[in-house]
């Protein structure tokens, strides 16, 4: 009888030991949400390609690794409700972002940035680099996409490109060479632009990892259906042991001065992140009951925080920042992607590293909670925009 009970006790502990092992995500609220099974640093010098519907040379994908990427972004509610979503699940993706749409909307751009998501570029405007006449007009579609999606960040990106239509041009990839800038392209195209059910496109996706194991998926920030496909396609992978790779780069992409002056003009004199003035220190009650927005710091120290903010910026190894303007517009559809072009990178030696990390997982900070939405669905006052201003000056300046 102990015999038996013995054997048994064993059995159970070896199928208990052969069951994949569910890491926890620190900082996340959610038990058992996705998270990050890892997080990779690349270093771009030579720039390098990854994807292999176009570039084969570096494979650095475990088998169950997915890397998510979104590109023509931000748009409002669509990006807001990727965010959501990834939050959700405490995972990252990569955004590769349209500098007239960065522009457009700063605040949500900004907000992919404070959420942990490392941001890249897709141009200036989506033009299809292979169908511009010289290779002066590709280099402007590629540096003032960078100069603008900085400028709307207020802050460092990554030197991460994707061709609009996935389609490069020998000259565009000696070019992004030469500027020590990594090229994307993809391994699984969800194609999410074409009109389709959201479970349908989480079906396609998933049948398309099933058959190569791993890869980077592409995914539009701008579409609707996408946001509304994401939650359902992060539990599937969730469900079937699939895990995140988080990409991030080794050196931030130097934007190229002229193209910066070039940027400022289109930002029309909006003022730079973190410039923004209290309430209190332009408008000041004399008579009368104050609102509680006018206890915040006197202008005098705000000028001093704004000057230490500066003396950083000037003391950090890129240019300072400027302004941000008014949104700009896109074509309400973007041009379906093309047919892919080959380009093989033989020569270039793997820039990916797996950057340390206590855990099997990356260190999640905690996602914010929407307003009005607490875990339990309570409702919670929404924040008044004076207040919604302070939480951004003591994001940048401190309290």
């Amino acid at each position: 009888m102990r015999a038996s009970l013995t054997a048994a006790v064993l059995a159970l502990a070896a199928v208990a030991t052969s069951l994949p092992a569910q890491a926890e995500t620190p900082g996340c609220p959610k038990p058992n949400a996705l998270g990050v099974g890892r997080t990779v640093e690349i270093d771009t010098k030579g720039g390098p390609g990854f994807g292999f519907e176009h570039y084969k040379a570096i494979d650095f994908l475990q088998p169950k690794e997915v890397v998510l990427t979104f590109d023509d972004g931000p748009q409002k509610f669509s990006t807001e409700s990727v965010l959501a979503a990834l939050a959700e699940q405490c995972t990252k993706a990569t955004f590769f972002t349209i500098g007239k749409m960065a522009l457009g909307y700063p605040e949500i751009i900004r907000e992919v940035a404070k959420a942990g998501h490392t941001i890249g570029t897709h141009t200036w405007s989506h033009q299809a680099i292979a169908k511009l006449k010289t290779p002066e007009e590709g280099k402007d579609e590629i540096e003032r996409g960078f100069s603008a999606v900085r400028r709307a960040v207020g802050g460092p990106i990554a030197p991460f490109f994707r061709f609009p239509t996935l389609v490069d041009t020998p000259a565009a990839v000696t070019y992004l060479g030469t500027r020590n800038i990594a090229m994307f392209s993809t391994d699984i195209d969800s194609f999410d632009f074409k009109l389709q059910p959201p479970e349908q496109l989480v079906k396609g996706v998933m049948a398309k990892l099933d058959k190569t194991g791993k890869g980077i998926v592409l995914m539009h920030d701008i579409h609707k259906n996408t946001a509304k496909a994401l939650p359902l396609l992060l539990a599937e992978l969730k469900a079937k042991g699939y895990k995140i790779v988080h990409l991030t780069a080794k050196e931030p992409v130097t934007t190229v001065a002229e193209f910066d002056q070039a940027i400022e003009k289109d930002a029309k004199g909006l003022p730079q992140i973190g410039a923004e003035k209290p309430v209190s220190s332009v408008v000041r009650t004399i008579e009368g009951t104050a609102p509680p927005e006018e206890s915040q710091p006197p202008a005098a120290d705000a000028q001093k925080q704004g000057s230490a903010a500066t003396a950083a910026e000037t003391a950090a190894p890129q240019a300072a920042l400027t302004p941000v303007p008014s949104p700009a517009t896109l074509p309400s559809t973007l041009p379906a992607p093309a047919a892919p072009v080959s380009a093989d990178m033989a020569d270039v030696p793997s820039p990916v590293t797996t950057v340390p990390s206590p855990g099997t997982t990356a260190s999640i900070a905690n996602p914010e909670k929407t307003d009005g939405a607490t875990e339990t669905g309570a409702a919670v006052p929404s924040k008044s925009l004076s207040q919604k201003a302070q939480e951004v000056w003591e994001l940048w300046f401190g309290k």
